[in-house]
């Protein structure tokens, strides 16, 4: 075996071994558990509103998730453009304030997100069968002001935790439910690994199941 044809393999088992590396690293989401709404048609939405519901002391947090998700919706082909670009953070969001600043956006579903459990153990497992706990969830207003009711009493983020986010998405038309999710990250180091992972993984699940046109 010539030199050239020896130098060649040793450098593409570095390169191998490189990727590998890189590949092990980092966070990683899984979606445990999902709802759906059966009579919703599925295939109309174009336009997704992103919406954190994070503590109104974050607004730096809500920001980077909200830009975070959608550039994965974006990176996905879908449009979508962040709550945070159209309304004044402090503001709450109900029925008069998102007629006011959403309704131009021909806006087809709202993806809402929040926190629901951080620890260095799982509470959730894979297979979980996720349902609707609360009759609130239902209607957009009332799991907005149950969440922030949450979000403002909770912290966020640390490392080596497992960072579990329930995520529900609205049709703009009635404002009702037509899915909602668990996800699980494990293992982020900072809440940009959660936002990246957890992005990536519910555009490839909801293009997956056929939501978007």
């Amino acid at each position: 075996m010539n030199k050239i044809v020896i130098r060649f393999l040793l450098l593409f088992s570095v390169i191998s071994i490189s990727v590998i590396i890189n590949s092990c690293g980092g966070a990683k989401t899984d979606i445990i558990g999902e709802w759906q709404e059966e009579n919703y048609q599925k295939g109309n939405i174009e336009k997704v509103l992103v919406l954190g519901i994070v503590s109104k002391e974050k607004p730096l947090l809500r920001r980077n998730f909200e830009d975070g998700m959608t550039q994965a919706f974006q990176d996905g082909g879908i449009n979508a453009t962040p709550s945070m670009d159209h309304m004044p953070y402090e503001e709450v969001v109900d029925s008069t304030s998102f007629e006011k600043y959403f309704k131009d956006l021909d806006i087809d579903a709202v993806v809402v997100s929040r926190l629901v459990a951080m620890d260095q153990t799982r509470d959730y497992k894979a297979g979980y069968l996720y349902t609707i706990p609360l009759s609130s969830y239902y209607g957009f207003y009332g799991y907005y002001y149950s969440g922030i009711a949450y979000a403002n009493s909770t912290g966020y983020m640390s490392k080596n935790v497992v960072v579990v986010l329930e995520t529900n998405i609205y049709e703009t038309t009635n404002k009702k439910i037509i899915w909602s999710g668990i996800s699980e990250t494990v293992d982020p180091d900072k809440a940009s690994d959660v936002i990246n992972s957890f992005g990536d993984e519910l555009v490839a699940k909801l293009k997956g199941e056929g939501y978007f046109k």
